[in-house]
């Protein structure tokens, strides 16, 4: 990322960008809970599937941020300031980013596909030891695992994959809207800048803002979870020759499913992904079964190329009654 482009980030998404250099400077690692069954597929095929936002756990996490956005927008204190900055830079912008990002609604839930991770590690509550109590009681039914991940695929910038990482806000409508009069006070104070740059520019790295931040918010009571999300919308901002789109059936249900793959492929060049590269440790969580499920793990490391396999899985002696 150039010098322009990364004060454009800056500009555009200030709390994205907090959270993407508070993830550097404290080298945090990301952890995705799931289930046994799901660990063997990600590491056995080396890849992790991206589905989409329809089939989320509650769909309502989509919907909280495109209100929040649109209640954002209409508040005249807040986005009535938006919209007179633009004018000011072309008469019909405010209108089109509206138009555009309104008639495009539909297509950016029904067209976008996510996978998620958590920041791992809380001091607190020695959950780098033990895992997370409310994620193990979420996911992965009665076999959990938790996937530890170093950080570098998220702070990645491999546009290949046309997917990208962004950390979840958690905020009301009131929290939500000081977010967006965050955005506007930095438009206004680089509003020379937005002139240098033109309007095109500042439609487009708006546009992409609002779309991050309404597929990105969630209700402040999911706040524990510390969550982000990888995001990828092929039909708005362009299909990657990376990524595998496939229809799997998950609980029942067909669906379209998206697969990133976890493994460098040379006529791309595409690499930094393998789960040798990335993958921290696993750690297997409350189970009855945890040692089959800890040994097949390991094994499979170690097919995997991994360094010290069996060294990278442990199993979580925290009590959970269920």
């Amino acid at each position: 990322m150039d010098e322009l482009q990364a004060k454009l980030a800056r500009l555009f998404m200030p709390y994205a960008m907090d959270r993407v250099e508070a993830v550097e400077a404290e080298n945090t690692k990301f952890v995705h809970y799931t289930s046994a069954f799901a660990a063997t597929q990600i590491i056995k095929n080396e890849e992790v599937w991206l589905r989409n936002a329809l089939v989320m756990n509650d769909f309502s996490e989509v919907q909280h941020g495109e209100m929040c956005l649109a209640e954002s927008w209409k508040d005249e204190e807040v986005g009535g300031r938006l919209r007179k900055l633009l004018s000011e830079l072309a008469d019909d912008l405010a209108d089109r980013l509206a138009e555009t990002f309104d008639s495009h609604s539909t297509e950016r839930t029904v067209q976008s596909f996510l996978m998620s991770v958590s920041e791992h590690g809380n001091p607190d509550i020695a959950e780098e030891k033990y895992g997370r109590l409310s994620m193990w009681r979420a996911y992965g039914g009665d076999t959990n695992v938790a996937l530890i991940f170093n950080n570098s695929p998220f702070r990645s910038e491999e546009v290949k994959l046309q997917a990208f990482s962004s950390p979840v806000l958690y905020a009301d409508y009131d929290g939500f809207k000081e977010e967006f009069v965050r955005l506007v006070r930095g438009l206004e104070a680089e509003f020379d800048l937005l002139n240098e740059i033109g309007p095109d520019e500042v439609f487009k790295q708006l546009y992409w803002a609002f779309h991050m931040a309404s597929l990105s918010t969630k209700n402040p009571g999911f706040s524990e979870e510390r969550e982000w999300r990888v995001i990828y919308s092929p039909t708005l901002f362009g299909r990657s020759p990376i990524m595998k789109e496939e229809i799997e059936t998950i609980g029942g249900v067909p669906q379209e499913v998206i697969k990133l793959p976890l493994k460098a492929d040379a006529t791309t060049g595409y690499s930094g992904y393998a789960v040798k590269e990335i993958l921290e440790e696993i750690i297997v969580g409350p189970t009855e079964t945890s040692w089959p499920i800890y040994e097949s793990l390991a094994m499979l490391l170690e097919e995997n190329g991994v360094d010290d396999a069996w060294g990278k899985v442990r199993r979580s002696d925290i009590p959970l009654r269920r």
